[in-house]
């Protein structure tokens, strides 16, 4: 044990004390008093030197302290585990973070073995880093987990070494979170790939920057091409795209690029391995770009359309026989149909023609009845001539009341007894633009229909005119929930008390041919649909099964304001019109030519007669002086009418020629031109028309004969 310093300096003193009686013994002469002056000195001065040299131990004792507190610190608050371990595995002290780590308190009493700290799996895997170490001494860097002394553990990362005296230190970082993401990112990539490879997509990654790329396998087998076949350049997809399609997929891109969000889809075809072209579609992304704004990544799929292109044939193809089957079963609807409607009409044609010959006074009655019938007859050609494509709309002011008033009277006479139709027609409608076969054909098929519905009951069809004004946000919506045009309208409506529409008939009765009756009934709504639709009306319908239907036709009133009264002054006939000149007439139906030359010499013209092409251009190359207009028909044996046109033409192209054809006036002017007819007349025509037509081509050429 150190003794203190007042003991120190008492045995100090005794031992100078006898060292200085031993050596005055041997001096034989006392020392003066200026001889001791100077060991006094040094004496006094070497005990400041040693003052001063304790004072200097003493700051450097309390540096020394300062330094071991901040180690301390340093050691036991890092963020950074720290273990210390002894060389038979023994934990010999941790910091503050290690203990934390591993779910203990500070001042844990440790001195156990490092392996119950590590997950069982693990384990191995410590023994291995551990020999390494102490075999190379080489600082070991790991990851392995750690477990708690609740059970749960943690990914860490290790560093170990082994310091001087044997020990081995180790560092440790928690890394779980870093672990999770990598696995959950590893989890994504890998659905990723799958439900590329899944799909059937290829995959691509473009690298803008750098122009690198990345194609899948499945890219690169959708071309033809094995894995190391195509390299990690974007150059191998843009040198793949045809040349007819690489504009529209480079604008396309170039949008995205300049900033367009969302995602980029273009259909285009790529070259494949075998030469030939595969239709792909190609979807990217643009993924992240620099502070700038500027593209730095963009990621895509292309998708082969080889399958979906060979069903939509597929499907095309199908639905081509299916439309062909639909075709044929239509013809035999439209064929019973048509067959139904030309027997009522000829039925009243006949008969009464026979009730004429019975009594020929009762010519003036039945006659108009016979010629409403043979129009009725013509307007029904020239409805199938509209389903064909070739017959034009013919739009003229059309008296409603007056067709409606003739028809209802027709029909009356046809339809059963047991439907009573009844009718209220305002005084005062306005005229409308449209073509009056057509429109005389909604009429009659929606009081037929209504006839129809009551069956063999008694019931009542009405059918009324009034004239409607649509305002602007009214709810005035068309059968289909869509909104009428704000004007004004002439609203035909037909009512019946019959048996009514479920809703499935409701929606499905404009279908075209869609009959609930017997097989071969009349041309169906869709016909009605299609007329009104022409006119640039509407149509409503209001129907419950067992509680009869209503159908409202809203047809748009003429811009001129003509009303009944003023229209039927403007319809008075005309004074009689007499022209002059020579007509060539060409017609090979005999009963037909004969008609319309006795209506010509009626007219006031002499009539030069060919019953074909070829006869009617030998006639004119003899007398085409003389001759003023041509009439012909189309459809002639030998030569007909479209070669003949053409041949007249060649020979006088300032001839006038008016035809007469039952083809249809679209099929006529898309084969010859409109501006080159002078005249178009559709058969079966009368007289006031024949006369019209002709009048307009060669004007008012003679005085009025008596």
């Amino acid at each position: 044990m150190t003794k203190t310093p007042p003991e120190s300096a008492q045995e100090l003193r005794q031992c100078a004390e006898e060292k200085y009686r031993r050596d005055g013994a041997v001096t034989s002469k006392p020392l003066s008093p200026e001889e001791t002056e100077q060991p006094l000195h040094e004496l006094r001065v070497h005990l400041i030197e040693l003052e001063m040299q304790n004072e200097e131990l003493r700051h450097s004792q309390g540096e020394l302290e300062s330094l071991r507190s901040s180690y301390f610190d340093l050691y036991d608050l890092a963020p950074v585990g720290y273990l210390t371990v002894s060389d038979e595995g023994l934990i010999l002290k941790t910091n503050l973070a290690a203990a934390t780590m591993l779910g203990v308190a500070r001042n844990y009493p440790f001195h156990k073995p490092m392996t119950q700290f590590i997950f069982p799996e693990d384990q191995d895997l410590y023994f291995q880093r551990r020999k390494q170490l102490i075999d190379s001494g080489e600082l070991q860097n790991w990851e392995m987990r750690l477990k708690r002394v609740d059970g749960s553990y943690f990914w860490a990362e290790l560093q170990s070494i082994v310091a001087h005296n044997g020990e081995n230190w180790i560092t440790i970082n928690d890394v779980t979170k870093r672990k999770k993401a990598e696995e959950a990112l590893i989890e994504s990539e890998y659905r990723w790939k799958f439900a590329l490879e899944g799909s059937g997509d290829g995959a691509w990654d473009w690298n803008i920057q750098t122009g690198e790329a990345f194609y899948s396998r499945r890219y690169k087998e959708m071309l033809g091409f094995s894995e190391d076949e195509i390299g990690n350049s974007s150059d191998e997809w843009l040198k793949r795209i045809h040349p007819e399609d690489a504009p529209g997929v480079m604008t396309t891109l170039g949008s995205y690029l300049d900033g367009k969000t969302g995602s980029a889809r273009v259909e285009f075809r790529m070259l494949c391995k075998d030469g030939s072209w595969k239709w792909v579609l190609g979807r990217g992304t643009v993924v992240s770009r620099d502070s700038d704004g500027k593209p730095l990544r963009m990621i895509g799929t292309n998708t082969d359309l080889t399958v979906r292109n060979k069903a939509e044939e597929e499907k095309h193809t199908l639905e081509q026989q299916l439309q062909h089957t639909q075709k044929l079963e239509s013809l035999g609807v439209l064929s019973g149909g048509i067959a139904h409607d030309f027997n009522n009409i000829l039925a009243i044609i006949v008969g009464y023609c026979a009730l004429t010959k019975m009594d020929y006074e009762t010519a003036e009655k039945h006659i108009p009845i016979i010629e409403t019938a043979a129009e009725r007859a013509a307007a029904l050609c020239r409805q199938m001539l509209a389903y064909a494509g070739k017959a034009q709309l013919t739009k003229s002011k059309v008296n409603m009341v007056t067709k409606v008033d003739d028809i209802v009277t027709m029909l009356k006479a046809t339809l059963p007894q047991n439907a009573v139709i009844k009718t209220d027609l305002s005084a005062e409608i306005p005229v409308i633009e449209g073509d009056a076969s057509q429109l005389r054909q909604v009429v009659m098929n929606l009081i037929i229909n209504a006839s129809e519905a009551i069956g063999t009951e008694q019931g009542e069809v009405s059918v009324s005119l009034a004239r409607i004004k649509v305002i602007a946000g009214t709810s005035y919506e068309d059968y289909h929930g869509k909104a009428i045009p704000p004007g004004d309208y002439v609203c035909l409506e037909v009512t019946d008390n019959g048996c009514g529409m479920d809703e499935i008939t409701k929606w499905r009765i404009f279908e075209p041919f869609y009959t609930t009756k017997f097989t071969g009934r009349g041309l169906g709504m869709s016909a009605v649909l299609g007329i009104i639709k022409s006119h640039g009306g509407a149509l409503q319908l209001f129907s419950q099964l067992g509680q009869g239907s209503t159908f409202k036709v809203y047809l748009p009133v003429s811009t001129s304001g003509i009303t009944v009264g003023e229209d039927q002054k403007a319809s008075a006939p005309s004074a009689p019109w007499q022209g002059s000149g020579t007509i060539l007439l060409v017609e090979d139906e005999d009963e037909v030519r004969h008609i319309a030359k006795a209506l010509l010499k009626n007219f006031g013209f002499t009539v030069l007669e060919a019953v074909n092409g070829k006869e009617a251009l030998e006639m004119y190359q003899k007398n085409g002086a003389d001759i003023t207009l041509v009439v012909t028909d189309m459809g002639m044996p030998v030569m007909d009418g479209y070669e003949m046109f053409h041949k007249l033409k060649s020979l006088n192209s300032e001839l006038p020629i008016i035809i007469s054809s039952g083809y249809g006036d679209a099929e006529v002017s898309s084969r010859i031109g409109s501006d080159n007819i002078a005249g178009l007349i559709s058969k079966p025509y009368n007289p006031d028309k024949l006369r019209d037509v002709v009048k307009r081509v060669v004007g008012d050429a003679s005085p009025e004969k008596a």
